[in-house]
């Protein structure tokens, strides 16, 4: 199949596949998404299924090309890539992966265009990951959220309460659309602290690792991302722990995290008093050093 906007490739004979969205471009607090697609792809064996034509759909000046240039001479172009690509996990068990950037420009196109692909590849589940930040201690285990047309997939993770007004990515979009055609959609999203979501956080790929086996029945080893996680946290206790102020600020998360009860009134600083506040005293860190 071609079309404008997309190229499909061998098509594979797999059975109600589940697909796996992760497209780059909204929020992805301390990179567990990205991190989480890099050890996917970088583990081998993806084979392509479709690509979708980057130039109709990203904006090269927002999101440029790399390249590499050796002794003056520029050796490599490479130019951002929307692919759906059929992986494995750690059972080889196949599943289907959309990633590469979040399109720019013709959301609907570009949905409907993934719509006729998933309906012939029959694929039965659509599941997105992605990593926000909050009010959490960097201490505490990471919490994941979901957001879903079924009740059932939300209990397993838990969300947050309340009506909420943001605005949406891409996969929100496919998810709606996946729910209207009479099939599952489900997004997991790893919370992180307001304070670290600038900086690599590897339990947050961990987290969403962990909630596959759950609602893909799919198989990571979050094993030595927990190994990269504690290095990270305890680099965090060793800057908090020079600032009374940081460490009363982490008790109080810790508390509310504790108690789960995040409407007690304790007063907890918001997430951009959070960040401005530890991402000062990180900054003070770097330059004394």
């Amino acid at each position: 199949m071609t079309s404008e906007l997309v190229t499909a490739h061998q098509l594979p004979d797999l059975a109600e596949p589940v697909l796996l969205v992760a497209l780059d471009g909204w929020v992805d607090a301390g990179f567990g998404m990205r991190k989480a697609v890099e050890i996917m792809v970088g583990a081998g064996d993806a084979d392509p299924v479709a690509t979708f034509d980057a130039d109709l759909l990203v904006d090269h000046r927002a999101r440029r090309p790399s390249m590499t240039v050796r002794n003056g001479v520029i050796d490599e172009i490479r130019w951002p890539a929307i692919r759906l690509d059929v992986l494995g996990d750690l059972d080889q068990r196949q599943f289907l992966m959309l990633h590469g950037p979040e399109p720019d420009f013709r959301w609907q196109a570009f949905c409907t265009a993934v719509q006729d692909l998933v309906q012939q590849l029959d694929v039965a589940r659509l599941v997105s990951i992605g990593a926000y930040p909050a009010a959490v201690p960097h201490t505490r285990p990471v919490r994941l959220s979901a957001t879903s047309a079924s009740r059932d997939l939300i209990d397993r993770f838990g969300t947050v309460p309340g009506t909420l007004e943001v605005p949406s990515g891409i996969s929100a979009v496919l998810a709606k659309r996946f729910e209207s055609a009479g099939l599952q959609a489900v997004s997991v999203w790893a919370q992180v602290p307001h304070y670290a979501a600038g900086l690599a956080f590897p339990a947050a790929t961990a987290a969403l690792f962990q909630s596959l086996r759950t609602v893909a029945d799919l198989r990571f080893d979050p094993a030595p991302l927990m190994a990269e996680g504690l290095e990270v946290s305890r680099r965090l206790d060793a800057m908090i722990a020079q600032n009374a102020g940081h460490q009363r600020l982490l008790g109080r998360l810790e508390s509310v995290y504790d108690t789960s009860m995040g409407e007690q009134g304790e007063d907890i600083p918001s997430g951009d008093e959070l960040a401005e506040m530890l991402e000062r005293f990180l900054r003070d860190q770097d330059e004394t050093k």
